[in-house]
């Protein structure tokens, strides 16, 4: 049993092991560096417990038996060939479970399916990002034990995992014994590949390295320090893969373990990675109070620019902070060793590769709430360019061809018994809309220069070679969009509409700051960006790409349930039916917003709306966002509330393998692009507001240009603060009209 709490958090107010899976990813702990699943401390689970660190990857051994059962997947989604070669693939590495703590008490050891559980209490507080429990325990005698769990991991150090655990007996004298280890016989995709080099004990403390087995072989270790109660130390112990020291508490009114985890992977130092971690623990003592303060410091700092408050509708609150709390731990603040995931750090589901869905659902939201994360997504694209440059090299195409799924070389990851995915040549736009995107709101000229118009350059190379001149126009054919149900298709308008601004753009970028090309390379890409086939029908409405109005607007559903999901049955004509998985072009409107006058904005949409499925969860905060923009107030509330709550309410059903990390970053993005109707572009800021009457007042923020800004609505009535920086030229439309004001201190008006 979960919901909210008073306080606005997650919270599990009773034991149900049927919860255990989903809740252990809702209620991950994490920094970006690291994040790990809401397991139990006091036993791990293959299914449940996962530690995973950003970037340490290795090779596994991936069964997979799918079977073609209609046409839509014989002839368009497997490539049964590939089936037969297929077997080795690179995955995110479950580490060995640090969290491990044991509680004796008597003869008995604590567990939650054993004895009683008297009272239950478990949350997860999304304002210190700390993860706490509550538990008064029977052990089946009648002896009753109060147990407190409370973790976290440091946002003051990245390295750095947290842990406190109180014992306090209610009715009894019984001997405790509090055992802490670490247990190494952990499972990645049903196989262990990780291998023990060290583990040793010294006193109170532990040390355990280890190496990925496989492929990439990176080498990682723990030292972990423990401050037990007083009493008698005893005889460390190695036995089924675990590490562990023990003490045999003394007699006490309240028995308290304090342990810190330090946690490092080769990928962070040039030094030898075992002395490194030795050396950097020490840094660090097993006070569980400083430790925290200290990390609710750093955390609170990075969070408030995120923290968007909903006065008037508490659920909207609580799960709007849980979904950015979800997307503040799921970015690394401090590296580019990789990018963000679509699960995040939270499971091990797609192997935690990067696709599109970074840059254009998780990179905005960085963008205007932590930009220096932003830059390191992007930097981790910069890393990948050298091997996408021999990817479009391999494929017979210039420039740079970056993979769809992606890992830590840069190389095409996509399973190769799947066709579809090959051919989703968008992520070459969608990598330059993101750097675009990043340089418009930051004004970050030096990142340009250094990395972003190589990138760009690259990635408009590859589309010149991509093109098809046909009948005095350039065609890009045989894709796939966003929208996977229609593999294979010629002109997908999110493909070519977003083709199109990137080359503009570019050659503008290339004037704005000198930068080298050669003649030709301009006139080509001119060219190509003039004449690139934008489709549009003369009422403005936008073809998904050729042909899609000739299909049948109809697919035969299965089920029942408030949302619009079609379930393919045996017939399988997704290939033949308009219905479409996720939109494209209503993202042409939101997320990726290319320019498209608005005048044909509510065709589009009031068309696509009713043609998607919402199959993917990136529909949600899409769909919210151009249900504000068209002034259909409680569509947006139901989409948004979609939006935070897909794996809450486990909407898709498979929340257990990892929040949607993608969907939940458009939490924020549909207050401040849908409720604030924000816009940020060459042309500059502009505010054109979606007043929201099922919320009584709304407060947001953003970075924008080295410069803070609060935005406050109550009801129509809209106020822009200028926190810090410069005062600043906004456009705000009001009564119909758009005003160019200057931003010196607050401005009010009415939407």
């Amino acid at each position: 049993m979960y919901g909210l709490n008073k306080k606005g958090f997650i919270c599990e107010s009773k034991y149900d092991v049927s919860d255990e899976p989903l809740l252990a990813a809702l209620l991950t702990t994490g920094n970006g560096y690291m994040g790990v699943r809401g397991s139990f401390e006091e036993y791990a689970s293959l299914r449940v417990q996962g530690a995973f660190v950003r970037g340490y990857i290795d090779e596994i051994t991936e069964v997979c038996e799918p079977f073609a059962d209609n046409e839509y997947m014989k002839k368009y989604y497997l490539n049964e060939e590939g089936l037969k070669t297929f077997e080795k693939q690179e995955s995110c590495v479950n580490m060995p479970d640090f969290l491990l703590v044991r509680v004796q008490i008597g003869s008995k050891t604590f567990f939650p399916h054993e004895g009683k559980i008297l009272k239950w209490e478990r949350e997860l507080d999304t304002r210190a990002a700390e993860l706490r429990r509550k538990v008064l325990w029977d052990d089946g005698d009648g002896n009753k034990t109060e147990l407190t769990f409370s973790r976290f991991a440091s946002f003051e150090r990245d390295n750095l995992y947290c842990q406190r655990v109180s014992v306090r007996p209610v009715n009894h004298s019984l001997p405790v014994r509090i055992i802490s280890g670490v247990d190494t016989a952990v499972k990645t995709g049903g196989q262990i590949i990780t291998r023990t080099d060290e583990a040793r004990a010294d006193g109170c403390d532990l040390f355990v390295s280890f190496h990925a087995n496989n492929k990439f072989r990176f080498k990682a270790a723990y030292a972990v320090r423990n401050r037990f109660p007083a009493g008698e130390l005893e005889q460390t112990y190695f036995e089924n893969g675990r590490i562990g020291a023990s003490v045999l508490c003394a007699p006490a009114a309240e028995y308290v373990l304090e342990k810190t985890t330090y946690v490092g992977t080769e990928r962070d130092t040039e030094r030898e990675v075992c002395e490194w971690v030795k050396e950097e623990s020490l840094r660090y003592g097993c006070d569980y109070a400083e430790r925290r303060a200290a990390h609710i410091k750093a955390y609170g700092e990075y969070f408030k620019p995120m923290d968007v408050q909903i006065e008037g509708d508490g659920e909207a609150d609580g799960w709007l902070r849980f979904a950015s709390y979800h997307t503040a731990i799921s970015a690394s603040r401090h590296d580019c060793v990789h990018g963000v995931a679509a699960k995040g750090l939270t499971g091990e589901r797609y192997n935690q590769f990067v696709w599109w869905d970074c840059e254009i659902h998780q990179l905005p939201y960085f963008i205007f709430t932590a930009p220096e994360t932003a830059k390191q997504l992007l930097l981790y694209r910069y890393r990948m360019l050298a091997q996408s440059k021999k990817n479009a090299e391999q494929l017979g195409y210039k420039g740079a061809k970056y993979a769809f799924c992606s890992s830590v070389t840069g190389e095409e990851k996509v399973w190769n018994y799947v066709r579809h995915p090959f051919m989703q040549a968008h992520i070459n736009s969608d990598i330059p809309m993101g750097i675009i995107n990043y340089y418009e709101c930051t004004g970050d000229a030096a990142f340009m220069l250094e990395y972003g118009m190589e990138m760009l350059k690259e990635c408009s190379l590859f589309w010149l070679s991509r093109v098809t001149e046909t009948n005095g126009r350039y065609e890009i054919l045989q894709v796939t969009g966003t929208d996977e149900h229609h593999p294979y298709v010629n002109n997908d308008a999110y493909t070519n509409y977003c083709v199109a601004f990137v080359l503009k753009r570019f050659i503008e970028l290339c004037d704005e700051f000198n930068f080298d090309i050669s003649g030709e390379e301009r006139r080509e890409l001119s060219d190509v960006a003039s004449r690139l086939y934008l489709p549009k029908t003369a009422s403005g409405l936008i073809p998904q790409f050729d042909g899609y109005f000739s299909l049948s607007r109809s697919l035969e559903e299965a089920g029942k349930g408030t949302l619009k999901q079609f379930q393919m049955k045996k017939s399988g004509l997704y290939h033949k039916s308009q219905v479409i998985k996720q939109p494209d072009v209503v993202l042409l409107y939101t997320l990726a917003d290319v320019g498209l006058p608005r005048s044909s904005y509510a065709e589009n949409w009031d068309y696509y709306e009713q043609m998607c499925e919402t199959s993917s969860s990136l529909t949600f905060p899409v769909h919210a966002i151009a249900s504000a923009h068209n002034r259909r107030m409680l569509s947006f509330y139901n989409y948004f509330m979609d939006a935070l709550k897909i794996d809450v309410s486990d909407l898709h059903g498979v929340g257990w393998q990892g929040v949607h990390s993608g969907c939940l970053a458009g939490g924020y993005l549909a207050v401040i692009h849908g409720l604030f109707g924000m816009r940020a572009n060459k042309s500059g800021l502009s505010f054109a507001p979606n007043p929201m009457p099922l919320f009584k007042k709304i407060t947001a923020k953003i970075k924008y240009r080295n410069r803070e800004i609060e935005l406050r609505a109550i009801g129509n009535n809209i106020k822009l603060t200028l926190l810090k920086g410069d005062a600043l030229a906004v456009t705000v439309e009001s009564g119909g009209k758009a005003n160019l004001i200057t931003l010196k201190k607050s401005y009010e008006f009415i939407a």
